[in-house]
């Protein structure tokens, strides 16, 4: 009798401390959003991308909010699900979240998938609405102004690249070209000499400052012979000798354009002008060289 009782007491103790342990332990739920996070910072966009899917699947939409989409979202583009990344983006958008980062990151999505005008809506989304925009949203907007021939905004978002993008050779050239089509003469003359620096053999840059001391000469000689024609006089001589003295040193400063051009290219067109330069100089057996480039077929 004494033994049951004893066996009972000891029974009903256990039950009482089982009882009072599993009130008291916390219950043990999965997060899957804490999941996310922690694969995220071992840098396993793939884990957390999973996770993510799980934490939705676990949740209504209406619980969620935008931020989070825009998180879940950035990890899913870091994980190399473009996808998956736009259409959580857009669940943050109709949850009317934005930020930098997000349209950032569609305007690589976009640039990714060659759809030029959603990129360009996304980056021009970015400097309308926000403040220290890095310096190469700029330099993709240049370029993409310049390709669909917006020149004006090209133009305005020149001052606001990195300088490290506007000396390459590659920005040197478009914004030449852009200020030639946009009759900027000035603004040539000083960034072909830049270009050249960058690249020797540039064309454009080459025949741009062939072309302005040759006309520039040119048109200097053709007025001062006139001049002359019209007054034979000693005096008219001697100052013509003087303009003339004017008219071979801007000869001069177009010759190393034009023989480096025909270095790279021999063509007609520039035998002609170099044909030209050398019979102002009165150097006839150059002159002639030349000559006979064109004659040929």
């Amino acid at each position: 009798m004494h033994i049951k009782m004893k066996l009972g007491k000891s029974i009903s103790e256990l039950i009482i401390v089982l009882f009072i342990v599993g009130c008291g332990a916390p219950k043990v739920v999965t997060s899957y959003k804490d999941n996310a996070e922690a694969a995220v910072t071992q840098g396993n966009y793939v884990r957390a991308v999973e996770a993510w899917k799980q934490y939705f699947n676990q949740h209504a939409v209406e619980e969620i909010d935008g931020t989070v989409y825009a998180k879940a979202a950035q990890d899913a583009f870091l994980s190399g699900d473009s996808g998956l990344a736009k259409k959580w983006f857009d669940q943050a958008r109709y949850k009317n979240f934005s930020s930098q980062e997000m349209y950032a990151t569609l305007a690589n999505i976009y640039h990714s998938e060659n759809n030029l005008s959603k990129e360009l809506s996304a980056l021009e989304y970015c400097v309308e609405n926000y403040a220290n925009i890095p310096g190469e949203v700029y330099s993709r907007l240049f370029d993409i102004y310049v390709e669909i021939k917006m020149n004006e905004k090209a133009l305005s978002v020149w001052p606001k690249m990195p300088q490290t993008s506007q000396e390459t050779a590659k920005q040197l050239k478009k914004y030449f070209q852009l200020n030639k089509e946009m009759e900027n003469t000035l603004v040539c003359d000083s960034v072909s000499l830049l270009l050249l620096k960058k690249d020797l053999q540039n064309i454009d840059a080459l025949e741009w400052n062939a072309q302005k001391y040759y006309d520039k000469a040119e048109k200097h000689y053709e007025e001062q012979m006139k001049i002359y024609n019209e007054n034979k006089t000693t005096q008219q001589y001697r100052i013509l000798l003087k303009q003339l003295d004017l008219v071979t040193a801007d000869f001069k400063k177009a010759l190393p354009f034009f023989e480096k051009l025909w270095e790279i290219n021999p063509d007609k067109k520039y035998a002609g002008y170099l044909a030209n330069i050398y019979t102002r100089f009165g150097n006839n057996e150059k002159a002639d060289y030349y000559k006979a480039f064109l004659e040929t077929k």
